[in-house]
C-alpha cells in the first residue's frame, strides 16, 4: 500500500491543501507549531469533522463539509489477503441477473486478481468510508452479486446470496486501510501493558504490543534481538528488552532494562513507567520490522524524542525499512538533514489558511527558506555516548548509514551501540596554517565529553585531500591519535561507478535519459583532465586505484551530472552523494569495502578511552 497523492479541502485551517504528491521512504511535513501539519497527516488516520471556517463562513450553517481525495496503490496480495481474511466474500455490481452478465462480471473479478498492482482514487467525507471514483474494475450498477474468492484466486458466484451484509469492494479497501496505516503522535502512549495472546499483526493503535513482542521474541528471535538493537542505538540507556507476565493476571507487561544482561527484575522498569518517547519508538520499529509494507505517520517527532534519538531513528527506518512509506511532521531540520527523504513540505499558516508547498530537497535556497522558518540548533551531541567529528553533512548522514547496513558483517558485539556522527563546523579550523589546532581539538574534546553519557574523547574523520602524510602525521599527533584519514581525496572518490550514476540521474529526472555506458564515456573522456587533478594518475582504467585515490571525485561528478543531463540536473553533494552510496550499496558492496573498513575503524576508535 502506498500513497501517491493526497488532497483536503475544508478541513480545518485547509480550504483546499492542493494536491500533497508523496514518495517511497521518507516524506517530511514541515512548519511551524499550529501551521495546520497534524491535521494534515492526522486526516489520513482518522478524517474528522472538522469544517474550515474563515471571517467569511464561519456559522455551521454556511460551512462546506470536509473532503479528502487520495491516489494510492495497492498490491495484488493485499487486496487478495483482505478478502480472504473476511470470507473470502464481496459484493459486485452487476448490469443484470442473466447468466452471461453474471459470467462477465466474474471474468472482470479474475482480470482484476491478475494485475500486480491496482490504483485507486478515493474519496471520503468524514465519519465514512472510502468511495472509489476511478481505478474500480466495475460501473456502478443498481445490482450487485457476491462472489467467493479462494486462496488459489479461483472466483465464482457465492452459493448463498447475501447481499445485504457483505461488504463492497470500497469497504474491504477502507477496512484494508485501516489495517496497514498506523498514526503515531506526541502524546505518551501507555502500551506496555496488554492481555496474553498469539497475535501475528499489531493493532493499529499498538494496543496489543506486549502480545506481539512476546510472539516475536519466542518465534522470530533474531528480529526481536536486532528491535533491541536499535532501542540501544536510539536510547543510550536502554540496554535490553523483555516481555514477562504479570502474577495473577492474564497481562503481559514490557521491561526496559539498564544493563545488557538480565538477572534480575526488580533490575528493569516498566515500559509504562520508563521516558517518554520509548513507547511510540518501540510500536514503530515493531511495524517497520514485521509488516510487509505499511503507511507509517509519525506526528511531531521532535516533540517526543531527543533530536539526538530522532535522527537516530528516521536514519534506521531508511537503512534497514525503507520499503513502507513514512510520513513525518517536525519543526527540526536537523532531522531531515540526517537523511535523503523522497519528498519534503512546507506548511505555512496566514490568517485563516493553511497552505503546502513541496520544497526540492536538492535545493539549497529553498531549504534555506525551511530552516528560516524553523530555526536551527546544532543539539545532536547532548545525550550521545560517543561522538565521531567528520568531515561535513555528507559523512554525517552516510557513515551511520554504512554502519546500519553493515554492522551485522562486521561482528558487532550484543549491547554495543552506535556512536553518533556530526559534523565539524569548519573542517579549515584543523588545516589553517595559523590556526592553533591544538585548541580546537581541545575544544571539540571538552565538548563531546560535556556532552557524552559516558565520558569519551573526540573521534575526528577527515578527507585526505591534498594533505602530505607528514600534514596527516603532524594533525594525529595534535588529536593525540584520534583522528582518521580517508585513504582516497575525499568521500566521492568511492562513488564513481557508471551504473550508479546513470539510476540516480534517472531517478531523479523519473526518466531514462542515460545509461551506464553514455556514463562510462564521459567519464573516460573527462578522467585525465588537469582541472581533476589527477592526470599523472590517469591510465583510461576507471578502477585504476592511484587515479581513484587522488581524482577531485566530487568536481567530476558536477561535470557528469551537467553533460550527462544537458545542464538539467545540477550535481548536489549531499543528497546525490548518498543517493549514489545507496545506489552502490543495493548492488555491490566490492567497490566501497574500503570505506566500510573505515566507517568501523571510526566506531573501534571511539570505543577506546582516552
Amino acid at each position: 500500500m502506498q500513497i501517491v497523492e493526497f488532497r483536503v479541502s475544508n478541513l480545518g485551517s485547509f480550504e483546499d491543501s492542493g494536491a500533497v504528491k508523496l514518495g517511497r521512504g521518507l516524506n517530511f511535513i514541515v512548519g511551524q507549531n499550529n501551521s495546520g501539519k497534524s491535521a494534515l497527516i492526522g486526516s489520513l488516520a482518522g478524517f474528522q469533522d472538522n469544517p474550515h471556517r474563515n471571517a467569511e463562513r464561519f456559522r455551521n450553517e454556511w460551512v462546506t463539509k470536509p473532503l479528502q481525495e487520495i491516489r494510492a496503490r495497492f498490491q495484488r496480495e493485499e487486496l487478495v489477503g483482505q478478502v480472504l481474511r473476511e470470507s473470502g466474500l464481496v459484493r459486485w455490481p452487476v448490469g443484470g441477473v442473466s447468466e452471461a452478465e453474471q459470467e462477465l462480471s466474474v471474468k472482470s473479478v479474475r482480470a482484476f486478481l491478475e494485475q500486480d498492482e491496482v490504483e485507486f482514487t478515493l474519496l471520503r467525507k468524514s465519519g465514512q468510508a472510502f468511495s472509489i471514483l476511478s481505478g474500480a474494475p466495475y460501473s456502478l450498477a443498481p445490482r450487485v452479486m457476491e462472489i467467493r474468492i479462494t486462496p488459489d484466486l479461483t472466483v465464482e458466484p457465492a452459493s448463498a446470496p447475501q447481499a445485504n451484509m457483505l461488504p463492497d469492494l470500497p469497504t474491504k479497501v477502507y477496512n484494508l486501510w485501516n489495517t496497514n496505516l498506523f498514526h503515531f503522535n506526541a502524546q505518551r502512549y501507555n502500551v506496555g501493558v496488554c492481555e496474553a495472546g498469539h497475535p501475528s499483526r499489531l493493532n493499529s493503535d499498538a494496543s496489543n504490543l506486549p502480545a506481539v513482542l512476546m510472539r516475536l521474541a519466542g518465534d522470530r528471535g533474531d528480529i526481536f534481538r536486532e528491535l533491541s538493537q536499535h532501542m540501544r542505538d536510539i536510547f543510550p540507556s536502554v540496554k535490553n528488552l523483555s516481555v514477562t507476565g504479570i502474577e495473577r493476571t492474564n497481562n503481559l507487561e514490557i521491561l526496559i532494562w539498564p544493563t545488557v544482561e538480565q538477572r534480575y527484575r526488580e533490575h528493569a522498569v516498566g515500559l509504562n513507567e520508563s521516558g517518554t518517547g520509548l513507547s511510540q519508538v518501540l510500536a514503530i520499529l515493531t511495524v517497520a520490522m514485521t509488516m510487509e509494507q505499511s503507511i507509517i505517520v509519525i506526528d511531531e517527532i521532535s516533540s517526543f524524542l531527543h533530536p539526538a534519538a530522532a535522527k537516530a531513528l528516521v536514519r534506521i527506518l531508511e537503512a534497514h525499512y525503507s520499503h513502507h512509506q513514512y510520513l513525518i511532521s517536525t519543526h527540526s531540520p536537523e532531522v531531515i538533514a540526517a537523511t535523503s527523504p523522497s519528498t519534503i513540505h512546507l506548511v505555512k499558516k496566514e490568517g485563516f489558511k493553511s497552505s503546502v508547498n513541496p520544497i526540492n530537497p536538492a535545493d539549497i535556497f529553498q531549504l534555506r527558506l525551511v530552516t528560516g522558518e524553523l530555526g536551527v540548533s546544532m543539539t545532536d551531541v547532548f545525550a550521545s555516548d560517543r561522538i565521531v567529528w567528520v568531515e561535513g553533512p555528507t559523512e554525517e548522514t552516510a557513515f551511520p548509514y554504512i554502519l546500519e547496513q553493515t554492522r551485522n558483517l562486521k561482528g558487532s558485539k550484543v549491547g554495543e551501540t552506535a556512536p553518533q556522527f556530526t559534523a565539524v563546523i569548519a573542517t579549515g579550523d584543523f588545516t589553517a596554517r595559523r590556526a592553533r589546532k591544538e585548541l580546537v581539538f581541545e575544544i571539540y574534546s571538552r565538548l563531546s565529553s560535556a556532552a557524552a553519557t559516558i565520558a569519551s574523547s573526540a573521534v575526528f574523520a577527515f578527507d585526505r585531500e591534498e594533505l602530505s602524510a607528514e600534514g596527516m602525521t603532524d594533525l594525529s599527533r595534535q588529536g593525540k591519535g584520534r583522528v582518521a584519514f580517508l585513504r582516497r581525496r575525499h568521500f566521492e572518490c568511492y562513488l564513481l561507478l557508471p551504473s550508479a550514476i546513470a539510476a540516480v540521474i534517472n531517478a531523479e529526472l523519473r526518466e531514462e535519459l542515460t545509461s551506464t555506458p553514455d556514463i562510462e564515456k564521459i567519464l573516460l573522456t573527462r578522467g585525465g583532465e588537469p582541472k581533476f587533478k589527477a592526470k599523472s594518475k590517469w591510465k583510461n582504467d576507471l578502477l585504476d586505484e592511484e587515479w581513484l585515490t587522488d581524482v577531485d571525485a566530487a568536481n567530476l561528478l558536477k561535470e557528469v551530472f551537467n553533460e550527462a543531463t544537458s545542464s538539467r540536473l545540477e550535481f548536489a553533494k549531499t543528497r546525490h552523494s548518498f543517493l549514489l552510496l545507496k545506489e552502490i550499496m543495493n548492488s555491490d558492496l566490492t567497490p566501497i569495502a574500503e570505506l566500510i573498513g573505515f566507517v568501523h575503524e571510526l566506531v573501534k576508535l571511539s570505543q577506546d578511552k582516552a
